[in-house]
């Protein structure tokens, strides 16, 4: 990981979670993309891990762990059981994350 990439931490309907700036604003248009591209470099970057201020998304945070792989790999990787598909969709359109979208679209389940 590039250290002069700020670390978000961000609360996502309860969950807690960790990434960067750069997995966030992987796809620009996107709605993270957006917000996260234009965000102010000193409101909720953790600048030490002990660091307790999160962005808050009220979103579904169980969902949210498929989203941020998707941003992390480009990937729709999902477990053999999952059967979340509709509401994964919903998400999508929600982060307005095209390839997702696009992903779920050709998926086989």
């Amino acid at each position: 990981m590039d250290l002069s990439t700020p670390v978000v931490a961000l609360n996502v309907g309860g969950h807690i979670y960790t990434t960067t700036r750069a997995t966030l604003t992987k796809y620009p248009s996107s709605l993270l993309g957006t917000i996260f591209a234009n965000f102010p470099s000193d409101m909720h970057i953790l600048r030490d891990p002990d660091d307790w201020r999160r962005c808050f998304i009220d979103r579904d945070g169980e969902i949210f762990r498929h989203v941020l792989n998707f941003l992390r790999t480009s990937e729709l990787v999902l477990p053999r059981d999952f059967k979340e598909f509709r509401l994964l969709q919903i998400e999508a359109e929600f982060y307005r994350i095209q390839p997702l979208i696009e992903a779920l679209k050709g998926y086989r389940y």
